[in-house]
């Protein structure tokens, strides 16, 4: 009666330990596609002003006090826009006076502060600015990082892409005052293969997303400094083989070109919904699609942007609610005007904008 017992016992522990969650399989083939002609319910004009013209690449983050611009190419600093996209002025400038930055390598927003990646070399450095450009601190890492990311006071993650100069390994975690504490995913590839400076970081359900360039799975920064599947794309022939990583760095870019490959360009995650920007090339054709998970109703679709006809919808910056958050390129809206899917309060916010005029935030209403 004792063994009857005790098997018993087990078997009910057994059966109350909680199963481990499933990363989500996306067959992106398999997906439907369905129009692209969104409502557009809400614009934004970021105002025009002589000292702040943006270009069409651009880094954008934004919160509750405004939106944080940086261009790419050539960049001055981070412009900062209120919510009603009114110019309040520049945040981690770039020079060499006191109070500046020799260079920006990337920009995060962590809680009521601006933060600022920059140096060369085996080193780099975390700026931090409030709101008002004012700079507060500056913390030394020993580490070569393109992207970063802070969870809190005491942890914040590091990316070096496939960079073997960077070291041993490619992903870091430090402390909030100088010291790495672990490292991940060793750099055991050709140590000739192209780096690429590109996000590593998304937001997520109460989570931060981590991806890498032309790899399939999306992972969480997980307790105890590891990861967690969470996603996983089949992109059927479009996929990068395995060999690619044996490769050197621009014959293996020469075979995924001529081959096509897919990477995911932007991630996003709510309560509600997944949001990812997947591009596609192959040789010279580029094709963009957004996929679009809805987590309640189990609905997943993509839309296919056409670079010509839809280019205000090419740099996705976010969910809000049931509505996609973009960045668009002014004159993509002027040279589309005719055909643009608008709401009467977003129609009246466009009158004003021209080819020369700065970007503009557009919400659009997520299909049902």
């Amino acid at each position: 009666m004792k063994k009857i017992l005790a098997f018993t016992f087990l078997v009910l522990i057994g059966c109350s330990e909680k199963e481990p969650e499933a990363v989500k399989l996306i067959d992106f083939g398999a997906v439907k596609s369905i129009s692209a002609a969104l409502l557009i319910e809400k614009a934004i004009p970021l105002e025009t002003d002589t000292t702040a013209l943006l270009s069409e690449f651009l880094m954008v983050k934004y919160d509750k006090d405004g939106f944080f611009v940086m261009n790419y190419d050539r960049p001055t600093g981070i412009q900062h826009f209120s919510k009603e996209g009114k110019y309040l002025g520049m945040v981690a400038e770039i020079g060499e006076a006191p109070g500046q930055v020799l260079r920006i390598k990337n920009f995060r927003l962590f809680e009521d502060v601006v933060q600022v990646s920059s140096g060369m070399g085996n080193s780099l450095e975390i700026y931090s600015f409030d709101k008002s450009g004012e700079l507060l601190n500056t913390i030394p890492y020993p580490i070569n990082a393109f992207a970063f990311y802070q969870v809190s006071e005491e942890e914040v993650w590091f990316y070096s892409s496939y960079n073997m100069v960077a070291g041993d390994h490619r992903l870091f975690v430090a402390d909030g005052e100088g010291e790495v504490k672990k490292k991940l995913l060793p750099n055991d590839f050709n140590e000739k293969m192209l780096p690429f400076d590109e996000q590593a970081f998304f937001e997520g359900d109460d989570a931060v997303l981590f991806r890498e360039s032309f790899k399939t799975s999306v992972y969480e920064l997980s307790e105890g400094d590891s990861l967690k599947e969470v996603y996983k794309f089949d992109f059927g022939s479009t996929t990068v083989p395995d060999r690619y990583w044996e490769m050197e760095g621009f014959p293996g870019f020469e075979m995924i070109s001529k081959q096509g490959f897919s990477n995911l360009n932007f991630l996003q995650e709510t309560e509600k919904y997944l949001l990812a920007d997947v591009v596609t090339q192959q040789e010279r054709v580029r094709k963009r699609e957004l996929y679009i998970w809805n987590k309640e109703s189990g609905k997943e679709f993509k839309l296919e942007i056409d670079e010509e006809e839809q280019g205000y919808f090419e740099s996705p910056i976010g969910i809000e609610g049931d509505q996609l958050v973009f960045i668009a390129y002014a004159p993509y809206l002027v040279r589309n005007s005719e055909t643009l899917n608008l709401s009467p309060d977003a129609k009246s916010a466009l009158t004003s904008v021209t080819e020369d005029s700065n970007p503009v935030i557009i919400y659009a209403k997520i299909p049902e």
